[in-house]
């Protein structure tokens, strides 16, 4: 019974006996057998390396490492198309280490592991990737070489001159390799170890500046034809007249005084101007062909109605307006009228012809007063005539500056003046407009009257009898324009108008001055005469003009002693003091002066001059 229940177990026994020497046998075998072989099962590429020795490996592995010497990769680079071989990327098959690679399968682990890898080698098979070196610096350095070649920078539209006509560069769209992922694409289609057909990745490049058609257009406008500035024109009314040509810029020269700027902000923005400081340069000057000051209209007051006759119309001022007329330029350059008339602006007189005497509160006579001059020469009694017709009718408005010089104008034989004798330093010389300080001297009398300030006056320099008839020595007024002139201020609330009487039978000029009265007092004192200093000898000068017969002499200044003189004068009103003042006026002493002709002898002690 216990025979029959273990020849069972002893089977088993047996069998496992068996079972485990033929593993050890197996083992065994392999191990002596494929020592430095390849284990079955082992294969390169779906190449059998089953038993081969690491030369025969080897070899193999050199096989396959001809595909990374063969033009197997294509580059689709844009429009272009690039063959390259895979070790030109720095890619390559390593045939040590590939066949170290084979021969490592089931030698690896313990012996457990072992033995499980060479079973499934044996039953499955395996594949031994080949070993492949890659030096992304290589490949790199293919794309930026294919991106220089197949990149294409984006163009921004521009404008562009041809023949000096103006026109639009189109813009172009450009194209930038995106290198990572070319790079990318590139590495994986390698380590497939086949053929490949790369398409690379391009970013599209927007231009900044898609279009400047509208720039363009504006710019051949305003180029299109000449540039024409007129000038306004008026008579002597101040009528309008048909406007002239100033200057014109030619169609072919617009391009030097146009201003082309694109925003930094935005490229895109454009802005086509006028260079008006340029312009500025040419408009400038016509502002004298323009420009006329503003007159008051001239008036004579009738006492017995008490209103005022017009005697002269009221001139507006005119003054170039300079912004404006670029304004107008800029609006001519850009339309297809060419032409812009030069801005000016009007300003009315303030005292227009149609003025009432209520309206300038002129009521009554203020003031007045009268110089002699009696045993002056034919020339200078014309010219006091001339000069005094010039203050005829002035209206002086409230706070306003009166000048003498303003409205003398232009001391001249063309004006109506005569040459006569003139005061010029310290000499006393032929000049035009002599006997014109006879008309500032009585201004300057009326003036000092009525009470006004006086904000400038200049005594002459030396004493003249023509100005001392009357009120004596201290009360004359030098001018000679444009370095000395005699002003007063109308400080009352009311107009002052002046009328001038010129009255060749008593030779006496009055100046009078109507207005409204405001209650002001005046006192002036005789003048004091100071500090005299005697004259010297006469003098005798060669006559030089051959107007003075042989033998003759003929007096042309008298002497007279230098001197310091002065008055004083008091302004009240209401008890209030308006202008308390000592006017001083120094004099130098004078010496008579004679002209001589040929063959004349001047007297001894005298001073000759040649």
């Amino acid at each position: 019974m216990l025979r029959g229940l273990f020849r069972p177990l002893y089977l088993l026994f047996a069998v496992l006996v068996i079972g485990l020497a033929y593993v050890v046998g197996m083992l065994a075998y392999h191990q002596v057998n494929y020592r430095d072989r390849v284990f079955p099962g082992v294969r390169l590429q779906g190449m059998d390396l089953s038993g081969m020795a690491p030369e025969e490996v080897f070899a193999i592995a050199q096989l396959q490492s001809q595909y990374f010497h063969l033009p197997a990769i294509t580059l689709q680079a844009a429009d272009r198309r690039f063959v390259f071989r895979p070790a030109d990327f720095g890619v390559g098959l390593n045939p040590a280490e590939t066949t170290r690679a084979a021969l490592d399968v089931g030698r690896q682990g313990d012996l457990q592991t072992q033995i499980r890898q060479r079973f499934e080698a044996w039953w499955y098979g395996v594949d031994v990737a080949p070993v492949v070196r890659v030096d992304s610096s290589e490949a790199m350095h293919i794309v930026r070489q294919v991106a220089k070649q197949t990149e294409l920078p984006a163009v921004d539209a521009r404008i562009v001159f041809e023949s000096g006509t103006a026109r639009e560069s189109p813009a172009q769209i450009g194209r930038k390799l995106d290198e990572e992922m070319a790079l990318q694409l590139i590495q994986s289609a390698l380590l497939a170890n086949r053929p490949a057909d790369i398409v690379l990745p391009y970013k599209v490049l927007a231009p900044r500046v898609a279009s400047v058609a509208a720039a363009a257009d504006e710019i051949a406008r305003m180029m299109s034809d000449d540039l024409v500035v007129m000038t306004p024109r008026w008579d002597d009314a101040g009528r309008p007249l048909p406007p002239i040509e100033a200057f014109r810029i030619r169609k072919e020269d617009m391009l030097d005084f146009m201003l082309i700027e694109q925003s930094p902000d935005d490229p895109a923005d454009i802005t086509v101007r006028l260079r008006r400081e340029k312009l500025r340069g040419l408009i400038e000057p016509l502002g004298k062909a323009v420009a006329q000051k503003a007159q008051n209209a001239r008036f004579t007051f009738e006492p017995t109605t008490g209103q005022l006759k017009n005697i002269a119309p009221s001139r507006d001022a005119r003054a170039l307006d300079i912004e404006a007329t670029l304004e107008a330029l800029e609006a001519a350059a850009r339309s297809s009228n060419r032409t812009a008339t030069v801005a000016v602006n009007i300003t009315p007189a303030p005292v227009p012809a149609t003025a009432t005497a209520q309206d300038l509160g002129i009521t009554q006579l203020i003031t007045q007063a009268t110089t002699f001059f009696k045993g002056s020469s034919a020339a200078r009694l014309a010219n006091v005539k001339v000069a005094a017709a010039r203050f005829h009718g002035v209206v002086v408005p409230p706070g306003a500056t009166f000048s003498f010089n303003e409205h003398l104008g232009d001391v001249s034989e063309k004006e109506g003046f005569q040459e006569g004798l003139i005061i010029v330093g310290n000499r006393t010389v032929k000049g035009v407009g002599g006997g014109v300080c006879q008309v500032s001297t009585t201004a300057y009398q009326a003036a000092l009257r009525a009470g006004f300030p006086i904000v400038e006056r200049y005594p002459h320099g030396y004493r003249v009898s023509y100005y001392e008839r009357g009120m004596g020595p201290g009360f004359d007024a030098s001018v000679f324009s444009p370095y000395a002139d005699f002003k007063f201020i109308n400080n009352t609330a009311s107009h002052v108008l002046i009328e001038t009487i010129y009255d060749p039978a008593r030779v006496t000029l009055t100046f009078k001055f109507y207005g409204t009265p405001d209650g002001r007092q005046v006192v002036i004192s005789p003048s004091t005469i100071t500090d005299v200093v005697p004259h010297g000898p006469d003098i005798y000068e060669r006559d030089t003009d051959n107007e003075v017969p042989p033998g003759k002499a003929r007096q042309v200044d008298y002497a007279v002693d230098g001197a310091t003189v002065f008055f004083t004068r008091l302004v009240t009103r209401n008890g209030e003091t308006l202008i308390n003042e000592r006017v001083v006026s120094k004099y130098v002493p004078w010496q008579a002066v004679y002209r001589y002709g040929p063959d004349f002898i001047p007297p001894e002690g005298a001073i000759v001059r040649n």
